[in-house]
């Protein structure tokens, strides 16, 4: 039996594996979505439903909202 990390979701509070997530990192010019560097504090999102991408629901991100909501729609479109 393999463990596999659970994260909850900030748009939606759903609790899925990690690998089902899509991540977001603090840095100094506020949130970005993640790349290879898994350094600083994390936010995820569910990786498959444009439900959670809409800025809206991302607003626990603060003044990033928008900018990650285009990011995450056009990555999908």
């Amino acid at each position: 039996m393999s463990f596999s990390p659970e994260r909850t979701c900030i748009a939606c509070r759903k609790k899925r594996p990690q690998s089902e997530m899509l991540r977001f990192r603090k840095t100094a010019e506020g949130w970005v979505m993640q790349d290879e560097d898994r350094f600083g504090r994390g936010a995820y999102v569910c990786g498959d439903s444009q439900g959670c991408w809409n800025e809206k629901k991302l607003r626990r991100l603060g003044k990033s909202s928008q900018r990650l909501s285009e990011q995450l729609n056009t990555r999908r479109s």
